[in-house]
This record gives C-alpha cells, sequence and structure tokens, in this order.
C-alpha cells in the first residue's frame, strides 16, 4: 500500500475536480479525470502504481461534456463526449500525450436502433453493430447471432419486440450478455446467452442457459466465472443473487436476502461488497459476517482494484485496502 498512498497524496495536490475514476486492467494503477471548471480544461492523470509514477496531460479544447472514458489498453484511451461542438463522440486518445487519434459520430437518427453499450474494445450497437475502438471499423454480428442463435432463439423477433430482452454489460471484460424472456414459451421462460468478444472474428459463447427468473444490476466476478444480479422473481427486490455460470450450477441460486436499498458493487469467492446509500459493507461471503464499513459521500465515485477500494470524499482520492 505504501506506493499506492504516496501517489494518491500527491494525486489529491491539485485543486482540480475529480470527475471520473478507471481502472487500467493491464497494469497496479487507475486513470482520474479531472477538470478545471474556471477555465473548462480536462486532464487525464494516471497513476502507475507498479512503477510509482504520476502522468498528466491535458486534453484538447475542442473536447467538452465528457460522459464516459477509459483505458483501451496501455497506449491508449477512449473517451465519449462533445468535439468541435458535435454531441456525442467516440474518440481515441494517446494516453502519452493526449493526442487526438481519431474520432467518429454514429448517425443517431434512430435512436433505438444505435443505443450503445461502450466495453472495453469494442462498442456494440442494439442493431446487432460492433465497432472495433482499435481502428474504428464496423463489423455486423446479424449473421453470428443468426448462426448460433436464431433455430432456438430468434433474435429478429425478439429485437423488434419491445421488453422482450435486456442487455448487460461487463466492460472491462469485452463481455456482453442477453437476457431473454420468452413469454410464450415452456418454462423455464428466461434465456442467458454471454458472449465474449475477443475480436470480430472470434466470439467466444461463454454461457448459455436457462432460469425462471429475469434481473438488473448484474455484476460479473473478476474471473468471469460467476454472476450476481438482484432478483425479480415473486417481486422480491432484497433477493440478491449469486449464480456460476457453469450449465449444471446454473440453476442452484445463492441467495443474500438483504435490505432492498442495497446494492451488490463487487464480489469474488471470499468478500461480498454491497453499498448502503453512503456506506460499503464488505461481508465475509461463506458465512456473511460483516466485515468492515467504509463511510462514503452517497453519490461518491469508487472502484476496486486488486483488494483496494479507491473512493472520492470532499474531492480527494482515499485508497482504502479491503
Amino acid at each position: 500500500m505504501n506506493n499506492i498512498n504516496e501517489l494518491v497524496s500527491k494525486n489529491n495536490m491539485s485543486n482540480l475536480r475529480i470527475l471520473k475514476i478507471k481502472s487500467i486492467p493491464e497494469i497496479d494503477g487507475i486513470i482520474v479525470l479531472k477538470t478545471n471548471s474556471l477555465d473548462s480544461e480536462f486532464f487525464i492523470e494516471i497513476l502507475d502504481f507498479d512503477n510509482n509514477k504520476i502522468k498528466q496531460f491535458l486534453l484538447d479544447k475542442k473536447i467538452s461534456d465528457i460522459r464516459d472514458f477509459h483505458s483501451i489498453d496501455l497506449e491508449y484511451l477512449y473517451l465519449n463526449g462533445s468535439y468541435n461542438g458535435d454531441f456525442d463522440c467516440h474518440l481515441k486518445i494517446d494516453s502519452n500525450n493526449g493526442e487526438i487519434i481519431f474520432h467518429k459520430k454514429f448517425d443517431t437518427e434512430t435512436h433505438s436502433l444505435n443505443y450503445k453499450y461502450i466495453l472495453k474494445n469494442y462498442i456494440f450497437r442494439e442493431d446487432l453493430v460492433l465497432l472495433n475502438l482499435e481502428n474504428f471499423e464496423e463489423y455486423n454480428l446479424y449473421d453470428f447471432i443468426s448462426d448460433n442463435f436464431d433455430d432456438e432463439y430468434n433474435f429478429t423477433y425478439l429485437y423488434f419486440s419491445e421488453g422482450r430482452y435486456e442487455i448487460f454489460t461487463f466492460p472491462y471484460n469485452n463481455i456482453i450478455g442477453f437476457e431473454i424472456f420468452d413469454k410464450d414459451g415452456d418454462e423455464p421462460r428466461c434465456t442467458y446467452i454471454i458472449l465474449k468478444i475477443e475480436n470480430n472474428k472470434n466470439i467466444q459463447i461463454k454461457f448459455v442457459g436457462k432460469i425462471e427468473d429475469a434481473g438488473y444490476d448484474y455484476i460479473l466476478s473478476p474471473d468471469s466465472n460467476e454472476i450476481a444480479y438482484k432478483s425479480t422473481l415473486y417481486n422480491k427486490p432484497n433477493n440478491i443473487l449469486i449464480r456460476d455460470l457453469a450449465i449444471d450450477n446454473f440453476q442452484n441460486a445463492e441467495v443474500h436476502i438483504k435490505d432492498e436499498s442495497l446494492k451488490i458493487v463487487y464480489f469474488n469467492r471470499e468478500k461480498i461488497i454491497f453499498k448502503n446509500n453512503n456506506m460499503l459493507e464488505i461481508f465475509e461471503r461463506k458465512s456473511n459476517k460483516l466485515l468492515n464499513s467504509i463511510k462514503i459521500e452517497n453519490d461518491s465515485l469508487f472502484l476496486i482494484k486488486n483488494d483496494t477500494l479507491f473512493y472520492v470524499n470532499n474531492n480527494k482520492l482515499n485508497a482504502h485496502q479491503i
């Protein structure tokens, strides 16, 4: 923790306002997006705990209204925001100097067909188009979907039937999931399809399974072997379920009954972390014993990386080992 605490302390020396914090999966490090509200300037600070250093650069002044950003890899960042007056642009930025390598704007005339799900290396659109953030080329996934699933799950029909399926993502893993509800079919009526996108020609079908249960607030375990969510079965919003993404174990959920306001934000084989308003509560998974409670601001930015919780209180970055 010494390197982490040292860099966090250095990061807090500026008077810039923290807008977002994100993980860098390839290394032990995080990225912080800051702004100088007086001058409407945006800064990226990369905290590299492996090498005990901070790198900062100023973003192009044509960039504004930043909605999202993350690390594509060690060389490039993705950013979604306004650019030179155009709203909802997708930009690839050199993480060494802030240079804009590429920017693109989707045609958004038909909003329902262009709703976007941002992964680490790709953007997935509901019209089954995949945008590669490496070269900004678009690939139509309709043939893949049709070849693998249309015999049993008619995606074309489901796509144009509002409310028949949900999409959820696990961005840093390049994983996208579909929860399909078939009101006219036999039980179980909910089908789960989870895909991992290695590249446009290599899409792995990680899981296909059926249960009589739908949900929301999906998250994936760090090893991508388990899924957790809030259940909508029998309208019990205090049920939080964890399911093993192995077909033999998928039916048998691990149930945690919590206050309706609690939301699961992280879990692995040993621990589960819930957010309860302005508290993060850390439980031992096997015994359900409360291990620790950490007070944060109700709308605080936070992330968990390598058993360290990073969070923002009073515009200061904090680190806490969990």
